[in-house]
């Protein structure tokens, strides 16, 4: 999943980010909706993670997005 297509389904993200990085608050996400480096740094700040740890969470938060969506079965 390209940060893009999270970008414009950003509310129904929103749960599986905080269930991945329980740290966050779901009104600050809200803040940062479509800016990733914003959301790279605040997820740095609250997970204790350095910007390229962070931002190598976000690039794999992706690739489990995009899986999941990926096996998500077509509805008839």
């Amino acid at each position: 999943m390209a940060w893009k297509q999270l970008f414009e389904n950003w509310a129904d993200a929103l749960p599986k980010i905080t269930a991945l990085y329980p740290h966050v608050d779901a009104v600050a996400l809200q803040r940062f909706r479509g800016n990733r480096s914003l959301f790279v740094a605040y997820l740095a700040a609250t997970h204790d993670l350095t910007l390229r740890e962070a931002e190598e969470g976000v690039d794999d938060m992706l690739m489990r997005f995009g899986r999941c969506a990926m096996t998500r079965p077509e509805a008839a």
